[in-house]
Order: structure tokens, then C-alpha cells, then sequence
């Protein structure tokens, strides 16, 4: 019989009563006991035991909405994240080139020239990738997804027909830089084949358990890289089939596939323990950064963003997830898109079965307005939202640089979201994937609307996105039955409200085993 015990610290069991406790005992990868150390000793036959010397045991974190093998990929290939400015994220894609095979491709991911000095926040151009190397086809795929830069050659490799209006120009000559759908047509291009997406898988999971999270919801990304099936699920599939998915995942299949889920009348939730079903992810707009989300207001680049799937497509989407009782997340993340969408679930759930609650999504809902809150609560919409995104909400940050400065307390409002009752989810796109980064700005936020308590965003992260899965009774709480997967933190949350950014993680046990281990 497996066992492990974990006394001497304080445990937050996150149910109900908000129990906290000084041990927790896990057995056969689920809770068995949680309270003072001497009952909970008393309840262990022969347990391996972990003194926790004051530390903190939380829930596992759950991502709510992540792209595992974005995460996974961008540890592979070039992380442009940590660039500071222009000249360094030049030579990072520089060193990759070096070290890569004439004609291969050169991937650069997640660059935002937002957070660059003054006077260098234009996209990157495809000069400025020309420079990086001439023999290589080059990408570098700005932070939010929706945009990517490439050099001639990348240029060349890259069928854009059909989706020529995506690709940017200037004076009748490309610039390099694509949005949407071609830079769909981008990764479909330069995509990694289901090898290194199993690795990249490996990696990414490696990732999470450094940072505490034991389960993921991984959506579908904007586009097919193939004409046939789906890299990450097979890849997904490849490793479950293995028994090597020891990161609890649920999966949203994408829009295209919406007739075929259907068809194979799999309900959400379909799968075990370690990989399910969600149900069907959907797009309806751009992103805030490459400035094609669908908005009421005007961009300070002109426009007001685009519809990515109008409303008609959307309706189609729907009623195939309807008709099966599938959940749906759509993203949203302009204030127009957002009322688009939830007109469209407002028509779709009188077609789902009476007794059924399909928990109907919305990712990201970042410019939602009142009414739009409203109507998300009354007819029980799930906003799945990620706290991490108000890195970009400081002073001559990227909102106020695309929207305005009176943007600045009217995005990502948690605190409205919750006090209107919506169910809120946190996760974090990916940008980057760490919980306790994200919970940060939630929780020190100087806007009223935005600012949430610790305990809130905890719960967020935790009973809050495993309700947005379905999984409520299983995972987001240190409940005796409950999965076996926790965190533990080298200081208390609860204590350390200003300070979340310093909070290390130094354990995570998933399945009542340790999976990471930083002591």
C-alpha cells in the first residue's frame, strides 16, 4: 500500500470550511486524511513521511486554459520571453540558426515588443530576420499567438493563398509579419512532427510540476498544422497509451473537428483519470497585442479589430456541440466578440438535453462590459480568464498603448466577474504558465475591479478550474477521496499577500507521489 504523509506545516484543504490543517495523508494516489498531525499519523500504516518544517501544502494548481505543447516547444526551440529588447532577441534567434541545419527551420516564440524600451516596440520586421540568416527559413511568433514575423525565406516557404489578406504590407511589399489565419499557414509550415511533439510534451510537463500545477486544460490552438487528425492528440494519446501522462490533462478539440466530435457522440469528460475529454474549443476573434481582437473601441493603430469566424460559423460550431452535449470554450477577448459569443450560447443552450450543464465557456473575456457580465451569470457562463495578463496593464503598458489609458481598470475584471456570480476559472495562456506569477497581479492590482483576494485567486487556480471541468468532486480541494495532488510552497500565500512572486515551490506530489522535488 503507497502512502505518503506530510505533517509539521499548514496545510489549506481549500473545501467548504476552508480547513486548514497541520498534515495530509495520501494513500493510493488519493486523500486519506487530513487534520492534526496526530490523527492523521494514527490513520498511516506505513507511510513514507515528509516533516514540512513550517511550509505550506495547497491543492494542486490547475491551468485552466493552457497550450501544453507551446509551453513544451518554446523549452525546445527559442524562448523570445526573456528578450529585453530588439538587438537580444536578434541574437537568440541568431544562436539557434548557428546551431541548425541549413534550410531546417528556425523557430523564435513568444517575443513581445511591448515590453521593450521606448522607441523599440514596433513589430519585428522581416529585415531585421533577414539579418538573423539568409540560409534558414525564420519565425519568430509574437507572445499572444495571433501574429509571427518571418524572414524572405520563411516568406517563401509558406503557401499563404486564400489567406493573403492576413499577411501585412507595406507599399505593395510584405513586411514579414502575418496574423491569423496565415499565421496558421506558418505553423502548419514549420510545426514539428509527433516525435518532437511528444518531446516537447515532456518537457512541458517537467515545466508544470515545477510550478505546482497537476492538471491542465490544454486548448486547441487557432489552426490545423495537417490536413489529417491532430499532432497533439496523437501525441497526447502516444503518451497516455504509455503511461506516461503523469500530468492530469483535459483536452479541447479544435473548431474544425466539430462535426467529427459530434459524430462519435464521446460526452464531455469522455477518458480517466489522466486524459479527458473537454469538449470543443472555438475561436471567434483576434488578440489585444496584434491588435485584432473585435472591439467597441478603436485601436490607436486604427480599426477595430476582426471577427476571426463570424456568427454564422460560430452558430454551426455550437449546434454540432449542442446536439451531443459537448461543452464549448470560445475564445473572446474583444468586448464585441464577447457579446457575439454569448448571443450565440444563449441560442445554443435550449438545444442542449434539459438535465444537462454544459458549463458553456468563455476564454479570456478580457473587454467583456457590464451587460456582457451580466448575462455570463445569468445564464451560468464559465469565464475562464488568466491573472497573468495584467503584466501588460501598468502605465504605457500594452493596453493603454493599443486602447487607451482609460482601458486601463475596464480589462480583466475579476473582482466584478466574481461579485456578479460568474464562476471564474484562472489559468494562464501560457504567458508564462506559472500560477503563482499570475496570482500576483490579481491580487496587487491598484484597480478595484480587477483586485481579488488571496484566497480567491487560490480557488481560481484550484476548486474554480477544476468546476470548469467538470471535476469538481475529484480535484481543487485536500478532501479526504480527493486526487492525491498537491503543492508545497516554502511560504504561505495567505501570509505573503504582496510578495506571491517570491513564493517558491518545493514540492508537488501528484497521485500522492512526489513528481517534483526542490528541497
Amino acid at each position: 500500500m503507497s502512502e505518503l504523509l506530510l505533517r509539521g506545516g499548514t496545510v489549506h484543504a481549500l473545501d467548504d470550511d476552508r480547513t486548514t490543517a497541520e498534515a495530509v495523508l495520501f494513500r493510493e494516489g488519493r486523500v486519506a486524511a487530513v487534520g492534526d498531525a496526530g490523527t492523521v499519523e494514527a490513520e498511516s500504516t506505513d507511510a513514507e513521511v515528509i516533516d514540512l518544517d513550517g511550509r505550506t501544502v495547497l491543492p494542486g494548481f490547475n491551468d485552466a486554459h493552457t497550450h501544453v505543447f507551446s509551453v513544451g516547444i518554446g523549452l525546445l526551440e527559442t524562448d523570445l520571453s526573456a528578450a529585453d529588447d530588439r538587438e537580444e532577441a536578434l541574437a537568440l534567434l541568431a544562436d539557434n540558426a548557428a546551431s541548425t541545419p541549413a534550410g531546417e527551420w528556425v523557430l523564435g516564440f513568444s517575443y513581445d515588443e511591448s515590453s521593450w524600451p521606448a522607441g523599440e516596440r514596433d513589430y519585428l520586421t522581416k529585415a531585421e530576420l533577414d539579418s538573423v540568416s539568409e540560409d534558414h527559413p525564420v519565425v519568430a511568433v509574437r507572445v499572444d499567438g495571433h501574429s509571427a514575423t518571418l524572414n524572405s525565406r520563411g516568406l517563401d516557404a509558406v503557401d499563404f493563398s486564400g489567406v493573403e489578406h492576413d499577411v501585412r504590407e507595406e507599399h505593395g511589399e510584405p513586411t514579414g509579419r502575418v496574423v491569423e489565419d496565415a499565421t496558421g499557414r506558418v505553423r502548419a509550415a514549420s510545426y514539428p512532427d509527433v516525435p518532437k511533439a511528444s518531446e516537447a510534451l515532456d518537457a512541458a510537463i517537467d515545466r508544470y510540476h515545477e510550478l505546482g500545477v497537476t492538471s491542465i486544460q490544454t486548448v486547441a490552438g487557432l489552426t490545423r498544422v495537417r490536413d489529417h487528425g491532430y499532432v497533439q492528440q496523437e501525441a497526447l494519446f502516444a503518451h497516455w497509451r504509455d503511461d506516461d501522462l503523469d500530468l492530469r490533462t483535459t483536452f479541447y478539440v479544435p473548431q474544425w473537428q466539430a462535426e467529427s466530435l459530434s459524430d462519435l457522440e464521446f460526452a464531455s469528460g469522455f477518458g480517466d483519470d489522466w486524459l479527458r475529454l473537454g469538449g470543443l474549443k472555438t475561436f471567434s476573434d483576434g488578440s489585444i497585442g496584434s491588435e485584432t481582437a473585435k472591439t467597441h473601441r478603436e485601436f490607436a493603430g486604427g480599426g477595430f479589430g476582426e471577427m476571426v469566424n463570424d456568427r454564422e460559423q460560430l452558430r454551426e460550431w455550437f449546434a454540432h456541440a449542442a446536439r451531443t452535449n459537448q461543452q464549448i470554450a470560445t475564445h473572446a477577448i474583444g468586448g464585441e466578440a464577447i457579446d457575439i459569443v454569448i448571443d450565440e450560447y444563449e441560442r445554443a443552450l435550449s438545444e442542449y438535453d434539459d438535465e444537462f450543464d454544459p458549463r458553456l465557456r468563455v476564454e479570456h473575456a478580457e473587454l467583456a462590459t457590464d451587460e456582457a457580465i451580466e448575462r455570463m451569470a445569468d445564464a451560468g457562463i464559465v469565464a475562464s480568464m488568466q491573472p497573468n495578463f495584467l503584466q501588460w496593464n501598468g502605465e504605457d503598458g500594452l493596453y493603454e498603448n493599443r486602447l487607451g489609458a482609460d482601458v486601463r481598470p475596464e480589462n480583466n475584471r475579476y473582482r466584478d466577474v466574481l461579485d456578479a456570480g460568474v464562476p471564474l476559472a484562472f489559468g494562464s495562456d501560457k504567458m508564462p504558465p506559472g500560477p503563482l506569477y499570475g496570482m500576483q497581479f490579481a491580487v496587487e492590482s491598484p484597480h478595484e475591479s480587477q483586485r481579488v483576494g488571496v484566497d480567491e485567486a487560490l480557488a481560481a487556480y484550484t476548486r474554480g478550474a477544476a468546476y470548469a471541468e467538470f471535476q469538481e468532486d475529484e480535484k481543487g480541494t485536500l478532501e479526504p477521496g480527493r486526487f492525491g495532488d498537491a503543492v508545497v510552497l516554502d511560504a504561505d500565500p495567505y501570509e505573503n499577500a504582496d510578495a506571491f512572486d517570491e513564493i517558491g515551490v518545493e514540492l508537488t506530489i501528484v497521485d500522492g507521489e512526489i513528481a517534483y522535488d526542490a528541497r
